[in-house]
C-alpha cells in the first residue's frame, strides 16, 4: 500500500514551512505528488476586502514555492485554496477526499483564529482520508522509528492502522497498546489482538508484544506515560466524535492527544 497524492496545509510561519518541507519528504520516500495548500477564507465582496484579505496567503505560496521547489518524483503544487470565512471547514474537507495523506498542524490558539482547528475537523471528519498531525516544530525533524499504536476494538482504529501502514512498515519498532481492555465482543481479547498483530506483521511491521494498560482513570491519562515508556516518535489511533465536537475537538483521548503529545500523530475518523 502506497501513497499517490499527499496533501499539506501550510502558510508563510516557521512551523507552517517546516511543516511543508516534511511533507516534501515523505512525498519524495514515496514518489507521490504533493500539493501545497494555503487555506485563504476570504469574503467575496467587496473586491478591496477579498484582495487584502488574500495577500497573506499569495505571499505564502511564493515562500513556498522557493522551498518545494517543482522537482520531486511525483511533482509539486503549490496554490492558494480560497473559500468564504464561513466555510473553511468543507473547503479543508472537500480537499482532504482526493488526498492519500492529509498533513497539517496541531491547531494551537496562538490568536483568536479558528483556521486551524477547522482543518482539523474538516480533514478529519469529513475528509475520509487519513490525517497527520504535525507538533508546531520551526525546524523538520526527525521521525518515524518507533511507532505507538493506540487500539481500541472500534472501526476508527482500524481505518488509523491501515491508513499508517506506510508509516508502520517503515519504522524500526511498533508497540500496540489497549488500555482497560474490554473484552471479546469489542475485539480487545488477547485473540483478538493476536489477529491484529498478525495483520501488522503481513504487511511487514516489525511489531513486538502487545500491551494492556489498566487504570481506574480514562485512558486519555495514560497516554502519555505510554508514549514515554515506548519512547514513541509518532502515534497512530482512532479520532472519536464527543458530545462538544468543535470547543474540545471531540473531546477525551483525542482531546488530550491534540492539546498535550508533542510528537506526529496519524489519526482517522
Amino acid at each position: 500500500m502506497g501513497w499517490r497524492d499527499i496533501l499539506v496545509f501550510a502558510d508563510g510561519s516557521e512551523d507552517g514551512l517546516a511543516r511543508a518541507r516534511m511533507a516534501k519528504e515523505i512525498a519524495d520516500a514515496h514518489k507521490a505528488h504533493l500539493e501545497v495548500a494555503v487555506l485563504a477564507p476570504a469574503p467575496a465582496k467587496p473586491a478591496t476586502a477579498r484582495t487584502e484579505a488574500l495577500a497573506p496567503a499569495e505571499r505564502a505560496v511564493a515562500q513556498l514555492r522557493d522551498l518545494v521547489g517543482s522537482g520531486a518524483p511525483g511533482g509539486v503544487s503549490v496554490h492558494v485554496l480560497e473559500c468564504v470565512p464561513e466555510e473553511t471547514r468543507f473547503a479543508a474537507a472537500r480537499a482532504a477526499r482526493t488526498a492519500d495523506l492529509v498533513i497539517f498542524g496541531k491547531p494551537e490558539k496562538f490568536d483568536d483564529s479558528e483556521l486551524d482547528t477547522d482543518i482539523f475537523v474538516g480533514a478529519i471528519m469529513e475528509g475520509g482520508r487519513p490525517c497527520l498531525m504535525l507538533p508546531r516544530w520551526i525546524n523538520p525533524r526527525a521521525w518515524g522509528k518507533r511507532g505507538l499504536i493506540w487500539w481500541k476494538g472500534e472501526p476508527e482504529s482500524a481505518r488509523a492502522v491501515q491508513g499508517a501502514l506506510p508509516f508502520l512498515s517503515a519504522a524500526e519498532k511498533v508497540r500496540v497498546t489497549v488500555a482497560n481492555p474490554r473484552g471479546q465482543r469489542e475485539g480487545e481479547d488477547e485473540r483478538s489482538l493476536e489477529r491484529l498483530a498478525t495483520y501488522l506483521l503481513r504487511h511487514g511491521v516489525d511489531i513486538e508484544e502487545t500491551v494492556a494498560r489498566t487504570s481506574w482513570e480514562g485512558s486519555e491519562y495514560m497516554i502519555q506515560s505510554a508514549i514515554d515508556g515506548f519512547n514513541a516518535d509518532f502515534m497512530v489511533l482512532g479520532a472519536y466524535e464527543g458530545s462538544r465536537l468543535v470547543e474540545d475537538i471531540f473531546g477525551g483521548v483525542t482531546a488530550k492527544v491534540v492539546h498535550d503529545t508533542q510528537i506526529p500523530v496519524l489519526m482517522a475518523h
